[in-house]
């Protein structure tokens, strides 16, 4: 926790009355929540910390109220600070169900018993679709649609299959992996019509002494919540990434839940197998994720076990397409953990936050372009978001007009994946080529991201990364520099002709003499070091770069295939505050 978090926690625990409590850290999570017990006399509670730039405290807060309404033993909200992400809730206890198991095997039986009559409990009702907050505040619950799923399933073959094979996969493999769940996935996303908390498991549950019946269970970690189907949870506590549930208490438990129910039992036994191998198959690619992005290697362990939870799933025959296409493209034998180097992705990058941003005045009258902020988010923030999610490690931020702004910012920037470093250029603007070229020394001499700081871009439904994307289509045999890409007529906020033209295997050819271009450069691109090769050391542009590559049939584009925004005027920021506002 940083300085400036701290005096934070402890100005909100002062108006809460807790700040001369005893603070003791507990686990870590896996998000960037931290939590902290906190003792004052006999009394006990618990610190939520959940830095606003990245979690957002008032889903959990919406469906902690809306289980309590049910009866449901989730943790009171004692003080909540919606714009500052702490919230102090009641003290559940350590009784942790996956803890107790460990401690007496005697206990797993009755403790699963227990959770899964409270599931069946939680799932007698649909949940309205929005619930309350706060007074005029709301939170609208997502379906565990198609569309979720799918994303979701995505993050196998974004960040895992990669991870075996060294390279992103191209949009032709990657495509035809998430076709073989198109049909499986549309069955399994009929019938939403509970409240889903989807990490419903061992290590979230909680025994509370002192309580009877279901008041005894207790819920934790229930933020993300939509509304699914059924059998999600019940996946969720029956194939656990985390520990062993022996296959016969699997089946017992399963028996047990359907004994309860109304629903056809074979058309259920196929929605669990199919949201478990898509469960399975999610949680593989986080946990490859976890690795490769955020350095967290415990996580590669739970792998296998994963593995082995997602091939049972398989073998039903709703899935006999997705197993097929598995079993053709990895072999059993490296069903286990990432092994590929970590170097699939570039992990360094630059963008260019030097401008004077004359455009966007009055604006950048006492602001840099960069830290404008669209709804309520700097301009920089979002190509940082972007480039920490694709693995990126290390940025270098030019800096020039309102200099010292820039380099506030990259000090108090407080996400512990990215490393900000300054190539200072107050003494002169060295342009977007010359300023690339004096960050070379931060910058390595393996191929890295530029990006400018006035796009915001966002990524196809069923599509990997863009920047994924870039990677997967760069070769450095053929290749000096690849450029983003976007149509001309989907380009918001752009009013040009058009830059290139697009040739046969992405080769790029500028628009010239000619009138108009379909594709415009897109603000993101990857290049090699060695471009900068016999260009001056005065201020230039990299368009002599790009000229210099296509001349040489070494320059190459990616069609981006999402939204994407430029935002280089007062007007378009006031439009981009509409669209991405909350």
């Amino acid at each position: 926790m940083t300085e400036d978090r701290f005096a934070q926690s402890h100005r909100f625990l002062a108006t809460a009355g807790w700040d001369a409590a005893q603070r003791t850290p507990l686990a870590d999570d896996a998000s960037f929540r931290r939590y902290e017990r906190l003792t004052l006399g006999e009394q006990s509670a618990i610190l939520m910390d959940a830095p606003p730039a990245f979690e957002n405290v008032r889903p959990f807060v919406a469906v902690a109220r809306y289980l309590k309404s049910r009866g449901l033993a989730a943790p009171e909200i004692l003080a909540d600070d919606l714009i500052q992400g702490f919230l102090l809730l009641e003290d559940l206890g350590d009784g942790v169900f996956s803890r107790l198991i460990d401690h007496d095997d005697a206990e797993e039986a009755p403790l699963y018993e227990m959770a899964i009559d409270g599931l069946i409990a939680l799932q007698t009702e649909t949940p309205p679709e929005a619930l309350s907050v706060a007074t005029g505040v709301m939170h609208c619950l997502p379906r565990y649609d198609q569309d979720l799923l799918t994303r979701e399933v995505g993050l196998f073959c974004d960040w895992y299959l990669p991870a075996l094979g060294g390279k992103p996969l191209s949009d032709e493999v990657r495509a035809d992996f998430m076709a073989q769940w198109r049909a499986p996935l549309h069955r399994a996303a009929q019938d939403l019509d509970c409240l889903t908390l989807r990490d419903y498991h061992a290590d979230n549950l909680m025994l509370r002494t002192g309580q009877g019946d279901l008041d005894r269970l207790g819920l934790l970690d229930f933020q993300d919540a939509v509304i699914g189907h059924k059998a999600y949870d019940l996946v969720s506590i029956l194939q656990d990434a985390r520990r062993d549930v022996p296959p016969a208490l699997e089946a017992a438990m399963l028996e047990r839940y359907l004994d309860a129910g109304h629903m056809e039992e074979a058309t259920f036994r196929e929605a669990y197998a199919i949201l478990g191998a898509q469960r399975n198959a999610k949680i593989i690619g986080i946990f490859a994720r976890l690795y490769l992005r955020d350095g967290k290697a415990t996580y590669l362990k739970l792998i296998p076990r994963v593995w082995e939870l997602l091939e049972r799933d398989l073998a039903h025959p709703a899935l006999s397409s997705v197993k097929d296409w598995i079993d053709a493209h990895i072999a059993p034998g490296q069903r286990r953990t990432p092994c590929a180097p970590e170097e699939f992705l570039p992990r360094k990058a630059m963008i260019l936050s030097a401008g004077l941003g004359a455009r966007m005045r009055p604006l950048t009258q006492t602001c840099p372009k960069p830290l404008v902020t669209v709804a309520n988010k700097p301009l920089l923030g979002y190509s940082l978001e972007g480039l920490v999610a694709a693995g990126v490690r290390d940025v270098v931020l030019n800096c020039h007009y309102l200099a010292d702004q820039i380099e506030e910012y990259a000090t108090d920037y407080y996400d512990h994946r990215l490393t900000l470093t300054l190539s200072d250029e107050r003494a002169e603007l060295m342009d977007s080529g010359g300023g690339v070229k004096q960050a070379l020394p931060l910058l390595g001499r393996q191929p890295f991201y530029v990006l400018n700081s006035d796009m915001i871009w966002r990524d196809g439904p069923e599509r990997q990364a863009m920047l994924h994307r870039l990677q997967a289509f760069w070769h450095a045999e053929d290749m000096d520099i690849l450029l983003l890409l976007v149509e001309k007529d989907r380009a918001y906020g752009y009013d040009g002709a058009g830059d290139y033209h697009l040739g046969p295997r992405g080769r790029l050819t500028h628009r010239g003499n000619d009138v108009t271009a379909d594709h415009v450069y897109g603000g993101v691109l990857i290049m090699k070091p060695d471009c900068f090769a016999d260009t001056p050391d005065t201020p230039f542009s990299l368009r002599l770069l790009f000229d210099r590559a296509a001349a040489a049939g070494r320059l190459y584009g990616v069609v981006h295939e999402g939204d994407w925004y430029h935002v280089g005027t007062a007007a378009a920021k006031r439009e981009m505050d509409e669209i991405l506002g909350d």
